[in-house]
């Protein structure tokens, strides 16, 4: 079955990811499975990315490896900002975003956004204002 080449792109880098190490084309190719691209395809959709600024490929001569240029964490986050800064209404898209998270996923937020607030008003006192960011 046919991948159009955002599919095949989402899973070479995904085969990153997971990775421990930097991989070679044949071992990018070999986490396929049985129908895996040609290494040409393979070969192609890398340098695409390492184009993009998502993959990095070492300097090698012979077995010549890759590797993701920024966990896949970071990658999503920098997606997120991306498309909320093109928005025309931030306050919008985020009520929508945080209305449509799982209830565990909403804890971790209310965390991280507690966590924030409570640098903030440490970073205040010390600079003598109130501190209240609320």
């Amino acid at each position: 079955m046919p991948r159009d080449r955002g599919q095949l792109e989402a899973d070479v880098m995904r085969q990153l990811w997971a990775a421990e190490e930097p991989r070679t084309a044949k071992q990018i190719q070999a986490g396929f499975g049985p129908d895996a691209p040609a290494i040409t395809t393979v070969l192609t959709v890398l340098d695409r990315l390492r184009r993009k600024g998502l993959v990095e490929r070492s300097d090698a001569r012979t077995n010549i490896t890759f590797r993701a240029a920024q966990s896949e964490s970071d990658r999503v986050v920098e997606a997120m900002l991306q498309s909320l800064q093109a928005t025309g209404d931030r306050q919008a898209v985020l009520l929508r975003f945080a209305g449509d998270l799982d209830t565990s996923d909403a804890e971790v937020l209310r965390r991280a956004l507690e966590g924030r607030s409570r640098r903030r008003s440490g970073t205040s006192r010390a600079g003598g204002r109130s501190g209240t960011d609320r």
